[in-house]
Parts: C-alpha cells; structure tokens; sequence
C-alpha cells in the first residue's frame, strides 16, 4: 500500500515555478518507501491520460522533494478546474494499483475527462483571456463575475451577459501596482507603501498576512497574502494604487495572479519553511519568490536588494530594468550596477537618495523617519529602501515620498511590527518575528538600545514547520545574551507538531547550548499569559521581546492599558 500524507490539487492561476501560465497543480505529501516508484508510475499514466484526450503536446512537470513530490500541468485559461481533475483521476488510478485495489477502466476514465472537458469549454472566456494578455491586462472570473483591468480601470460584468464584442477594450486599463515577498519585512514595506501613497491623496487598496484594507478600511481580515487577497484589492472599482503582499504559500501552490505590475520586489530571501511545498533548500526558495519578477509589465522595474546575498544568484536572470537598493555598499559600488533605465536607493551621509537619469534626489534624513528608531533599525532602514522605489512605480513625486515618510509613525501605523512600550522602568518590543533572521536581528537590536544592567527577556515559539530553526535561534539567544526565556505552545500553527512537542524541543536546544534552565522563567499557552508574566516584572529595568503571531493585538491592547494606568 501507497502511504500518503496529505494530497491537494489546485488551480494555478498565473506565472508558477514550472510555466508562465494558468494550469493545474497536485503535491502529495509522503515519505512512503515507495515513492520513486510511484512518481514513475504516474508520470507515464498521466501521459497516457493526455494523449489519449488530445494533449499530447501538453507537457508534465514535476518536483521530486524530501517530503513528497509534485506533478503541474498547463491548460487553457477555461481548463484549468478540468486539469485538476485529470491529475485527480490519474492518481486514483495509479493509487489503486499500488494499493491491490480493483482499477478504474481507463477508456471510462477518458470518456468521463472528455464529459468534464466538454462542460468546462468555454471559447468566450478563452478569447477574452487571450486578448487581455495581449493588452497585458488582468482577468479574475468569480461566482459568475469576470473583471478585466483592474481597480478604477476594470471592466466588470455578469459572465453569462457579456460576448468578446461587448467588452470596451479600449476603455479598460489596469491601476499602478506592486507586489512585494521576501522572508522578513513584507507587511512592513506593504504599510509603508501603502501610507505613502494614501498621504498622496490616492485611494490605496493593499493586502496583507493581517487584512485587505481599501481607503483605510479593511475589507476582510486573516492572512490575505496570497491569490484571493491579490485578487481581492484588484477587483474593488474604487482603488486606485494597489500594494500587493505576495507570500511563499501563494506563489508555491497557486502562483502569481497578476501579470502586469509596476514593480517588484523581493525584500531578502533567508531559511524559512523549508521541507514543505517542494522547497528543500534556500535556493529553492529564492527561486519561488522571484516569481514576482515575472509579473512586471515592459516599463516597469525589478526593486534589487544588493545587501541580500541570495539575490546575487538570480538578479542577472530578470531581464526588466531594474532598481537597486543598498545601505551597506558605496555609492560609487552601488551606481556601477546601473543601465539605462535603471535607478538606485540607497544611504549616503544618514540620508536616503535616489540617484536616477544622471541626477542625485535627496529624499529624507534617516533620523526623520520614525520607522528607523534614529539609524538603529537597520533591518527597517532597508524596508524603507524599498518602499520609495515601489513608490517611485506607483508614480509619486519625491516630495510626496518624503512627506509620507516623515508623517508614518510606526506604532501608530504598523501593528505588531517594531512596536514600543515603555511601562513603569521597562521598555516592551512586539514583534511578529517569527524565524531566525528575524529573531535575530530583534535580539541585536535589543542589545544595542539594552543599558550595561538591562535585563532581556524574550517570548519564543515556533509552528511546526519551523522546527528545523529552533537549533540556531537557541544559539542566537546566547550569542546576544538573553537573560530570560518566556516558551509559548503554539495551538492555531502546530502543523504537525504534538502538543507541547515544539516547547520541549526548544527547551532542551537552549540548555544544550548552555542556557541556565533557571532562567528559563515560564511555559505558557497563551501570548497574553506571556504579556502577563512580563509585566509583573515591568518594575525593574527591562526589555521584553514578545515575539507574537497569535494573537498580537489582544497582546498590544493589554499593554496599552497597563500603560495608560501607569
């Protein structure tokens, strides 16, 4: 018997990591000692499934990884549900023969694809796809409403009332948009963005892990980061500038569902999620995430980290022009990447510049921008980089970008992202930091603000997918020397993991690499427990790291209230 895991199948509705195109995607999950054998085997039959329905010029991609493996095809933009299920109907097949069980024929199996194909056929959609491409503009069917263009710009009809000659084609256009991934730093830069271009005097519409917000409100809440958020702010009539979060989740099993932004921008690549979703190495990550390089429209600009060393590897890959940023190289360094139509961001004398068509714009003193804690916050210093490139595509002037720097106050603008508290002698930072890098670059700012008798203490847990970091983030927590250790449960992202498996294993990787089990102060269930804990100590001089992903604003009103007693 084949052993599976878990199995899903899905639409890709854009640009993936195997085509440029729409199509469909299966990944089964299992590390069945079988498992090469029953790659094999399915790879030949759903070749079979496809010649024998007319596709064989259809190609088969696959993904062989530590955890399981991955089949995609590409299909018409009307096929991709009917693509699902011929991945569908061949892994019942296949399964049944590696399983003793009774095979489905497999000329009915045909005949029943061929009724699915018959059904799914529409030529209408087809066309109205295929001409928007050529016009590189977007179309998202839903519930029985297609949207073609975007925002401001789109064309919105009932499927069922409209032929390819009723849509106004030279009416319809798609509003400036970006899209923003990373490993660390993507909210941030997507709020910043996003408060720049609102302070303009623009209708922004942005998605998030936390929300889709349009004006200012927020449409619906939870981790819209990927295709539905995206599609979400792309079909409201009312928006003007869309700011779009694109997380390794989306682009992995759905890819990207815009095909003509602006710009792009992948704010650093580092060790995250591994072992899931075809990603077994960092480099496969990397190659995931540039995916939003594809999405940038002729014009448009790839935002270039040089100070992110992954990057390197795949920056001479994108053919767009490009915009790079920096705060680590000189100038002079900086500028010598520079082609025509390229521009760079970058600090020069604690100041942000743009240097573009031969010309240096000077933007905003460092220590104006709230966000930057006076230079300290280095990591938050390369988001605001990249949120005046990604403003600059949107079409904003630069006394627009530096009045809306200078105007974002972070806490006020930013939840859970580098939020400060300061409660009777101690200082509290909430964070969402939630894998190594970030932890780490929140542990060594800690440690520069931290006095010579300040005390640190830090909230930590992990999801379950997250279990190949603990090791390194122990070792993070004595190289800046962390006084205290608050261990959290986790119970909405166990992903796998047992009940208290995660807080064990961490205990054990902190003592191991020598971290005094006394001061490793509580186990809680719960985030506000954690914030509880802390303040009961908040008397004495302190930093408490809350590093939160559960339940960040029920963490923020309990210290706002405390504070406000105070």
């Amino acid at each position: 018997m084949f052993q599976k895991d878990a199995q899903a199948i899905r639409v890709l509705a854009g640009a993936n990591v195997f085509f440029k195109d729409v199509g469909a995607i299966m990944e089964i999950v299992t590390r069945d000692e079988q498992k090469a054998a029953f790659v094999t085997a399915y790879e030949t039959e759903l070749r079979k499934v496809l010649d024998a329905l007319g596709w064989d010029d259809v190609p088969i991609y696959k993904r062989v990884y530590s955890k399981g493996f991955i089949f995609a095809i590409p299909t018409e933009y009307d096929y991709t549900y009917a693509g699902c299920k011929i991945l569908g109907i061949t892994l019942d097949m296949v399964t049944a023969v590696f399983d003793g069980l009774e095979i489905p024929d497999f000329n009915e199996e045909v005949s029943y694809l061929e009724y699915v194909l018959s059904r799914e056929r529409y030529i209408t959609v087809r066309n109205i796809y295929q001409e928007a491409r050529e016009r590189s503009l977007n179309v998202f069917i839903d519930e029985g409403t297609i949207s073609i263009g975007s925002g401001k710009g789109a064309f919105i009809a009932k499927l069922d009332d409209i032929g390819f000659g009723d849509v106004p084609w030279d009416k319809i256009y798609e509003v400036p948009s970006v899209m923003v991934t990373g490993t660390n730093g993507k909210t941030t830069t997507v709020r910043l963005t996003s408060f720049i271009n609102k302070h303009a005097g623009k209708v922004v519409g942005y998605c998030s892990t936390d929300w889709v917000m349009v004006d200012g409100q927020i449409v619906s809440e939870g981790d819209l980061s990927g295709p539905r958020g995206n599609q979400t702010v792309l079909t409201d009539p009312r928006v003007e500038v869309a700011v779009l979060e694109v997380a390794r989740g989306g682009l992995i099993k759905r890819g990207i569902v815009t095909s003509s932004v602006n710009g792009a921008a992948v704010m650093n690549v580092g060790a995250d999620h591994l072992g899931v979703n075809g990603i077994d190495t960092v480099e496969d990550l990397a190659e995931a995430k540039f995916l939003v390089h594809d999405g940038v429209k002729p014009g448009g600009h790839s935002i270039i980290n040089l100070d992110d060393s992954l990057t390197h590897q795949f920056m001479l890959k994108i053919d767009n022009l490009k915009a790079y940023v920096s705060q680590k190289l000189p100038e002079a360094e900086i500028l010598s990447y520079l082609k025509d139509g390229d521009y760079a961001c970058y600090v020069d004398n604690d100041a942000f510049y743009v240097h573009r068509d031969g010309q240096k714009h000077f933007i905003a003193n460092i220590n104006d921008v709230d966000l930057t804690y006076k230079g300290l916050a280095k990591h938050n210093i390369e988001n605001v980089l990249v949120a005046i490139c990604l403003s600059l595509e949107l079409g904003r002037t630069y006394q627009e970008i530096h009045d809306g720097l200078v105007a974002f106050v972070n806490d006020e603008n930013n939840q859970g992202r580098f939020n400060f508290f300061e409660i009777n002698n101690s200082r509290f930072i909430v964070d969402y930091g939630h894998n190594h890098a970030a932890v780490a670059t929140i542990f060594k700012f800690a440690r520069q603000i931290a006095g010579p008798e300040t005390k640190l203490t830090a909230l930590l847990g992990f999801s379950g997918d997250r279990k190949f970091m603990i090791k390194d983030i122990a070792k993070s927590v004595i190289e800046h020397k962390i006084d205290n250790i608050i261990i959290k449960q986790f119970h909405n992202y166990a992903r796998g993991a047992e009940r208290g498996e995660l807080a064990e294993m961490l205990k054990k990787s902190l003592i191991k690499n020598g971290f005094d089990e006394n001061n490793i102060i509580a186990t809680v269930d719960t985030e506000i427990e954690a914030a509880e804990i802390a303040l009961a100590k908040s008397n004495e001089d302190q930093i408490f790291i809350m590093l939160c992903q559960e339940d960040i604003p029920g963490v923020i009103a309990k210290l706002k209230s405390v504070n406000v007693a105070s």
